[in-house]
């Protein structure tokens, strides 16, 4: 199958067609004339036996596009001419809004917002004269509740003073000492069961124990001496208390306090408001 070569004439002349038909002022341009030229020497070569017509006389009227027929100046289409002899078409509708885009700004209109107004606070909270003496009502009953209940916690929870040590039961450690001081010291049963622990003391320790109307105090020096006892009735023990006197002597090396030197007594004593043994020491 032979490959069939494209005429240069015709090739030519749907060049010029497209620049005459298809571009503005095509058809005045040099490429009118050059593309009757070249149809009427197709049309000879078509038709060997009429006569050729002269380039001249072909009109190119007839070769105007219908679309150059209308109006040049299109307000829709404008066109520069390019290079290759294009056009690049420019839309005037761009333009057109353009211009009309001031007009169209002029028009709008322009929102505004309005400053805020401010909010008044709110009315600040008084309480009533009835408020008032509630709760005044209210805050001395409570300090009234807490002194009722802080004197007796207070008293529960603080050492007893002088005879109240007798109110307090003995701690289970200090059971069976009672029972130890009580045989060594020869106590009845009624003296045994009110045995109460004073603590000890540089080397000595101490109770105390209610004999009917009268309060003794019941010490000894650690470990296997005897045990001493000092008694006073309950008006002598409110004014005075209970008082021993140790000597210096007496009290072993090791538990000496270090204010007491040689020939000085050591004042024990045990009173009404006292919490614990009191001792001071005497030259």
């Amino acid at each position: 199958m032979g490959i069939e070569h494209e005429d240069p004439l015709e090739r030519r002349r749907e060049e010029l067609r497209r620049i005459v038909y298809g571009t503005r002022d095509g058809a005045e341009s040099a490429a009118a004339t050059e593309l009757a030229e070249i149809e009427a020497e197709l049309a000879a070569r078509a038709s060997p036996a009429a006569p050729a017509m002269p380039a001249a006389s072909v009109s190119t009227d007839r070769l105007v596009s219908p679309v150059s027929s209308g109006p040049r100046d299109s307000p829709r289409s404008t066109g520069t001419r390019t290079r290759d002899g294009g056009t690049d078409d420019v839309d005037d509708s761009d333009a057109a809004g353009d211009d009309d885009a001031p007009a169209a700004d002029e028009g709008r209109t322009v929102a505004t917002t309005a400053p805020p107004v401010a909010e008044e606070p709110p009315p600040r909270w008084r309480p009533t004269r009835t408020q008032v003496v509630v709760a005044a009502i209210a805050g001395f009953l409570l300090v009234a509740t807490g002194i009722a209940l802080v004197g007796p916690a207070r008293d529960a929870l603080s050492p007893p003073r002088g005879l109240g040590v007798f109110e307090h039961e003995l701690l289970p450690d200090d059971l069976e000492l009672a029972d130890q001081v009580a045989t060594g010291a020869r106590l009845g049963p009624d003296e045994a069961a009110t045995l109460r622990s004073l603590g000890r003391a540089f080397g000595y320790e101490f109770w105390v124990f209610r004999d009917d109307g009268r309060v003794c105090m019941l010490s000894r020096r650690l470990y296997f001496f005897d045990w001493e006892r000092s008694c006073a009735t309950l008006q002598e023990f409110q004014a005075h208390g209970l008082t021993r006197l140790i000597a210096a002597d007496d009290i072993r090396n090791g538990a000496r306090p270090r204010r007491v030197g040689p020939g000085d007594v050591v004042v024990v004593t045990w009173g009404p408001d006292s919490t614990e043994i009191d001792w001071t020491v005497e030259p």
